[in-house]
């Protein structure tokens, strides 16, 4: 089992000093056509042909308050079409249509501890239609029906109620009023399931999942619905997760001690572990242990703490990274490690492409490759 380099040809015209990067893959899945979609120095998001080394360049982004010396999501829609860009702790983000290279949406959440919780932005389609969940609230999450610009989850925002003439051990809230800050969203391959990794006051964060089926027929099913699970309550929120089959989502996380029931922990303990859930259900289905703590401290200069790591999985493999240090490969099956490497240090893994990817420290505008061989000695 090894890893090694990947050339890749030299990106022509050059789409200059590249910010962030993100996996493209289209309908059409033309081997000759392993795309990633880029966002540049200037704003400008481009598309990058790892095959041919061809690039696009496809629009200039016009979001209020963008700071791209602050770290940037991309997120784009199952079949390559749209994307949504943002900054992760920003109030703002758009939304593109990538085949016409023009803006369809202005998104905006609104300014209440927005900076310390990555945007909610995910898409999916249901019902032959593509759909938008994203942030509009730091308490409420929205689905909007992209192609149409219209919402599809109208409903009053619950007030906290504090009435004194309620009882006054236990405040009252409004009805499906949530003190509950979204963070981090994922949704499942079959497009049925979403989980959040948002927080909660103490601070700590929880993962929930829910129906995206349920939430269609249900407005306030992100608030208090019949699907909603709480995951796992957790030393921090935005986590790094991956989902491993259609239900099973695995979340790299920290546990503290103080959070778990030691008894039903057993023989885990209390390391950092990756767990995996079944999100439908709720139940908690395997743990990987011995699994190497992640860095919350960005190495971005006034950046909220948040993982410094990132999760990949294809078939039966689990990858996890941390910045700047080491790379494993996890079987999902026996839940043990299959190897390590401190020579990989990607920003995304290329499903399509089966290729770690990342960005050249010497040279910004070029891209970095690895693979990685299970058959290898």
């Amino acid at each position: 089992m090894s890893f090694y380099p990947v050339p890749l040809p030299e990106l022509h015209p050059s789409p200059g000093t590249l910010i962030t990067i993100q996996e493209l893959t289209e309908e059409s899945h033309d081997p000759e056509r392993i795309m990633v979609l880029a966002l540049n120095d200037l704003a400008e998001l481009w598309k990058l042909n790892l095959h041919t080394g061809v690039t696009e360049r496809i629009l200039q982004t016009n979001i209020p308050d963008l700071n791209l010396l602050h770290p940037v999501q991309i997120v784009i829609s199952p079949d390559g079409a749209v994307a949504a860009v943002s900054n992760v702790y920003g109030q703002h983000a758009a939304v593109y249509d990538l085949l016409d290279g023009k803006e369809i949406l202005q998104l905006s959440r609104d300014d209440y501890h927005y900076d310390v919780s990555t945007y909610p932005l995910s898409f999916a389609y249901i019902d032959q239609r593509l759909i938008l969940i994203h942030g509009t609230e730091w308490n409420r999450l929205d689905l909007t029906d992209v192609l149409r610009g219209t919402s599809l989850t109208v409903r009053p925002t619950p007030k906290y109620n504090n009435d004194s003439n309620q009882n006054t051990d236990e405040p009252g809230t409004s009805k499906h009023y949530l003190d509950y800050f979204h963070g981090k969203l994922s949704v499942s391959p079959d497009q049925k399931w979403i989980v959040d990794s948002g927080w909660v006051w103490a601070p700590l964060g929880i993962a929930r999942s829910w129906s995206l089926e349920n939430w269609l027929k249900h407005v306030w099913e992100s608030e208090d619905g019949a699907s909603i699970h709480d995951l796992w309550q957790t030393m921090d929120w935005d986590l790094p997760s991956a989902w491993i089959a259609p239900h099973t989502i695995a979340i790299w996380g920290q546990v503290d001690e103080e959070m778990v029931d030691e008894v039903d922990w057993q023989e885990e303990g209390v390391s950092p572990a990756i767990i995996l859930f079944n999100a439908q259900t709720g139940e908690r289905i395997g743990v990987i242990t011995s699994v190497p703590a992640f860095s919350t401290t960005s190495p971005v200069e006034g950046v909220f703490p948040h993982a410094q790591a990132g999760i990949a999985a294809d078939q039966d493999k689990l990858f996890t990274w941390r910045y700047g240090l080491d790379l494993h490969v996890w079987n999902c099956s026996t839940l043990t490690c299959d190897a390590t490497t401190t020579e990989v240090h990607p920003q995304l893994y290329h499903h399509q492409a089966r290729l770690f990817i990342g960005l050249s420290t010497d040279a910004p505008h070029r891209l970095l490759a690895w693979r990685y061989d299970s058959n290898s000695a």
